[in-house]
């Protein structure tokens, strides 16, 4: 695990976690992905994460199929650096995605960190645990954050928040818990009580799936009868503390959506 820490001067940051494009597959929804990346252009508090699955990457021996992705991963890695390139300042991190493994399980190539470079973006492998704190805020009390590709999950909605709730047990203190992979998108409340003072603290936190840019028609899903994924994003907004008191920090929680899901 690596750890990162950022200081924002401002009251409120905007974190967009972008990941499961699968760039090269031909169900990958462009339009969408340049939507969202417009949208971080545009607004001066937002910043990004790379979640990973970025790209598609089917390399021989993979579950993809190399002959039906729209151009090769060289392509697409380098289609990701140049879409990425206008916000590139606004990046934060960027993490490893089972997509991306295959190569370097194959040749040793980390796609992730070829485009971090490439953008000035430092790459944190597997997974990272972060702080935020917002300088303008009352009293500026750090989010903390614990960031992971995540795996497996099966087919089930249920199944997929289990796997999503295991990274709370990695960090089970943090104020939000990312995963990509699963290409839906939600928000679990967890709680839990800490001892304070003179007073138990009841501690509230949100486990986050941040979406997916794939549509179903003629997809690995539609041929093995998997349900049909959600062209969503997810953006959260970490506002600082505006009474002086940690608890009074909020996340507001919001779904960017494709222009169709088909």
């Amino acid at each position: 695990m690596k750890f990162y820490a950022r200081d924002f001067d401002a009251k409120s940051i905007t974190l967009y976690p972008l990941g499961d494009w699968h760039l090269g597959s031909r169900q990958c929804d462009l339009g969408f992905v340049s939507q969202v990346i417009d949208e971080i252009k545009n607004n001066l508090n937002a910043y990004w994460i790379g979640m990973g699955d970025l790209m598609e990457n089917a390399i021989v021996g993979s579950k993809s199929d190399i002959y039906l992705q729209n151009f090769p991963p060289k392509e697409q890695m380098d289609l990701i650096v140049k879409m990425l390139m206008p916000i590139k300042d606004k990046g934060l991190f960027l993490i490893a995605g089972n997509h991306e493994a295959r190569t370097m399980r194959q040749v040793g190539l980390i796609p992730e960190q070829y485009i971090g470079v490439c953008l000035g973006v430092p790459y944190m492998d597997y997974s990272c645990l972060a702080t935020f704190s917002m300088k303008k805020a009352h009293c500026p009390h750090d989010f903390t954050c614990y960031f992971h590709h995540n795996y497996g999950g099966g087919y089930s909605t249920g199944g997929k928040i289990n796997r999503a709730d295991c990274l709370r047990r990695i960090c089970p203190t943090v104020d939000a818990a990312f995963s990509g992979h699963f290409h839906v998108t939600s928000r679990i409340p967890v709680t839990w009580f800490e001892a304070g003072v003179q007073s138990v603290i009841k501690c509230l936190g949100y486990d986050y799936i941040t979406g997916s840019a794939l549509t179903w028609n003629e997809s690995y899903a539609e041929e093995k009868a998997k349900s049909a994924s959600a062209v969503e994003f997810i953006k959260v907004t970490f506002i600082g503390s505006t009474s002086g008191h940690a608890d009074s920090r909020r996340q507001i929680y919001e779904v960017i959506s494709g222009s169709h899901n088909a």
